[in-house]
């Protein structure tokens, strides 16, 4: 069975002067770090609810030049056996290359 695996990190940017520019250099470092062996991953900045109003903003916050950004990272995995084993894959393939950056399952959906 093929499936797309949705994870989501938390990414620390140092020295950032805007919130989009935070986001910007956390999406191109993950970026670097895939490629070239899983330049198929795409990369994104993740939304959050809020817990008030229920609307949804960019996973990103900052303090004194340093933001935590919340990236999303979404993989296409095939021939694995079940959810939970695409779930794997993709968290050993993008969390090897990553490093220490924690990484989560947020969604796996079947795909033809």
């Amino acid at each position: 069975m093929n499936y797309l695996v949705r994870l989501q990190g938390g990414w620390i940017v140092k020295n950032a002067r805007t919130i989009e520019d935070a986001m910007n250099i956390a999406v191109a470092e993950a970026g670097k770090r895939l490629n070239p062996d899983l330049d198929f991953v795409e990369i994104d900045v993740g939304d959050v609810e809020c817990p008030k109003c229920g609307e949804a903003f960019k996973s990103a916050f900052m303090v004194a030049g340093v933001a935590l950004v919340g990236l999303l990272f979404e993989m296409k995995v095939f021939n694995a056996e079940n959810e939970e084993h695409a779930a794997r894959i993709a968290r050993y393939e993008i969390g090897r290359r990553l490093g220490r950056i924690p990484l989560d399952v947020v969604e796996v959906l079947e795909i033809d």
